[in-house]
This record gives C-alpha cells, structure tokens and sequence, in this order.
C-alpha cells in the first residue's frame, strides 16, 4: 500500500465497493449487488504520525470468523481489520489471513494485532512470563495465522495501567518488533483509567498507536476527549473501541448503534472505529454512519436516556465494586465476561477473559462464597451475573 504523507485532515473520497446487502443476521447470505443510490461516501482520516489513511469505519474481527463477511467488507470498501492473538481460538487472524492471500488483498489493507501477555490482574502488573520469548513465539504464530511477514499495527494487548505502559522490558520488545521489520507500527490497548493512561503513552515517545474505549456511556468522557486530543496534537493515532458499548443497554432497552458510533467519530482526534461486526446489516448500518456524522435531536435524546439506565450490560469499569466483596474478586473482568457471553454471544472470549485471572480472585472464589455481598454504583446486579457465569461453566475454563 502507498504510503504517500498527507495531511491530518480527514477528507472525503469515493468508495469504488462493488456489493452491497442487507444481511438477515446470517453473514453467509448471498450478497446483492450496490446500487447508485447506496453508494456512500467514505470518510478518510490520517493515523497520526503513521501516515496512514484509514476510512473512519474499520473492523472489528473478534466476534467474527466468517469469510463471506470479511469478503463484503473488503467490497465495501473497508481497509482496516482489527484483531488479536486470542479471538477465537486464533480463528480471527487465521480468516483473515485466507481471504487476504485469497483475494490479493494484503498490500491494500491495514492489519492490526494484539498479543496478551501474563500479568497481575489486580495489581496491573506484568508477571516474568510477559518475556520476548513468550511475545515472540505468539507474534511468530499471528503472522503465519494472518499468512503475511509483518503487521501494520501491533499492540500490546490491554496495558491497562501507567505501569504497565512504562515497563521497560515490554516497551523494548515492541520495539525490536519494529526493528526487526515485523511491525510498521507499535502500540497499546487499554479497558481502562483511559485519560491517565493516553497521557503517559504519549509521553513515552514510542507508542505510534493507542486503542482506547470512548464512548457516549463513560462518565470520565470529557477528561477523556481532552486526552485523545493531547494524544493527536503530539501526533499519536487513536483508535476508538467499546463505542457502541454492546448489544443492548439492558434487558429492556436497545442501544442506538448508530448514534453511538457517530457519537465518538464525531470526534476528529479520533481516527477511526473499530466496531465489531458479525452480519451484513450490522455492516451496512456502521458503514452508512458515514453518510452523515452529525446527531439528530433525536439522537442526542436516545444516546442521553441510555446513559441514565440502571443496571446496564456495559460495565464502565469504575473499579469502586472491588471495595464492597469481602474477597478482593476482580469484578469488572468478571462482568466484562459476562458481556462478552450475553452481550456479544461469544462465550469463547467470555471464557479466555474468565481464565485470566488467578484463582486468588476470580470465578472459583466466587463458586466457593456462600453469599454475594458486592455492589455496583451503576445498578449491574452482580450477584446475578457472577451466577450465571458459575452455572455455564466458565469457571472450568
């Protein structure tokens, strides 16, 4: 792919995408053929210091192992594929890697992965496994998963504290990533203490992408709009993720996609979104956010009475639950597992995000309480969460 310097200003071109559909919630559909009057106009803009120009709706491929899916969005005209180590099993990186060799696509796309290493869980500390043999034989498996020899972006998945993001020893095998030719492009992802932690990566003057949660739902969201823009002014791309913060606000309310998603590209700081897709109408929808980034009154209105909803499947991660359980769990991840399992349907994430963590705090602490005590400031049940993860087996994981 060209990597011609322009401008950090987004501008508008033309798709060239040939199909076109609305799926019926099967990604394998037979896909229609775009009409003049479907056609959208993508929206560019420029990563940071990277140069590259990436459409403000990219994709998501956590929940996803369909190549008829990654098909239609390379037709759309969709260049950026988000990934990780871990999604799926590594079905994620392994389709991804066939289509791309299968349609010759690999020099016209940007592909990002992110490798997880061991660390403590409450503490946000990395652990002596997190070592560049350990990060090398992962990374070594991606890129034969993703059938390419380097990534455009590779991250260091959930650096989720100052700490994490200034050890020194992770910090320099990225670098050597780099070095090596592996990756064009270094950087981190992060759940949250989101404004703190965009801060320090940027003062660290090697990261060259941040994937950070932004959303209409996160209470801290004005510090953290001033964060991603001391990020973008200093030249670091941001990537947004968690923006539409799920499948549905609650039990009895549906979340607004599109507003949600237009809500954080709304935001010129950031350059593009990653939701995650699994069929052709959520495709169509994200993809025609680019048609028109304004909110209506409407809008605006939905996104407001969402926020204000009790007990919601986002957990925000506010992290004051841990006080109120006698055993110390580390709740935010077990609640984040439980979105990911009744939210996205994707129990096998929900379970590598429940296997994380020690026994000392997580599920099996939980199974072995005779009584749950913990509360949540936003109104999750948690008690009735942490149930329902022990009765499906997770803590088996």
């Amino acid at each position: 792919m060209g990597h011609k310097e322009i401008t950090r200003r987004e501008f508008i071109g033309r798709t060239t995408a040939g199909a076109f559909s609305i799926g019926l919630g099967i990604p394998l559909l037979k896909m229609s053929p775009v009409t003049q009057e479907q056609r959208v106009n993508i929206v560019y803009r420029t990563l940071g210091r990277t140069k590259l120009r990436i459409p403000i709706v990219s994709f998501g491929v956590m929940n996803s192992d369909s190549p008829d899916l990654l098909r239609k969005a390379l037709d759309m005209g969709i260049t950026h594929f988000d990934t990780a180590h871990g999604y799926l099993r590594g079905n994620s990186e392994r389709v991804i890697g066939e289509v791309m060799q299968e349609t010759g696509s690999r020099d016209k796309v940007y592909i990002g992965t992110k490798i997880f290493l061991s660390r403590d869980s409450r503490k946000l500390v990395y652990l002596p496994e997190a070592n560049e043999e350990n990060f090398n034989n992962m990374l070594n498996i991606s890129l034969q998963r993703l059938r390419t020899d380097y990534l455009d972006i590779l991250y260091l998945h959930r650096a989720d504290s100052v700490e994490m993001v200034n050890y020194e020893p992770t910090m320099r095998i990225l670098e050597k990533a780099k070095e090596s030719g592996k990756a064009r492009f270094i950087g981190i992802s992060f759940h949250g203490n989101e404004p703190d932690i965009i801060r320090a990566a940027t003062d660290a003057g090697i990261y060259d992408v941040l994937l950070t949660r932004y959303n209409f739902m996160q209470e801290h969201k004005e510090e953290l709009k001033k964060a991603i823009q001391y990020a973008a002014e200093r030249g670091v791309g941001v990537v947004a993720m968690k923006t539409q913060c799920g499948s549905r606000v609650n039990q009895r309310m549906e979340i607004d996609h599109r507003a949600a998603l237009k809500w954080a590209l709304s935001d010129e700081n950031v350059c593009t979104a990653i939701p995650g897709m699994t069929t052709f109408d959520q495709m169509d929808l994200n993809f025609q956010v680019m048609s028109d980034l304004a909110l209506s009154e409407a809008e605006k209105k939905s996104l407001q009475l969402a926020s204000l909803q009790r007990g919601p499947f986002y957990c925000r991660d506010c992290r004051t639950c841990i006080a109120s359980c006698p055993r110390d769990v580390e709740i935010p991840t077990l609640m984040r597992a439980y979105m990911y399992a009744e939210g996205y349907r994707n129990h096998i994430q929900a379970r590598m995000t429940v296997a994380e963590l020690p026994d000392h705090c997580g599920l099996k602490v939980c199974q072995n309480c005779a009584s749950c005590s913990a509360t949540c400031r936003y109104g999750i049940n948690i008690n009735e969460r942490v149930k329902m993860l022990i009765a499906d087996g997770f803590y088996r994981c």
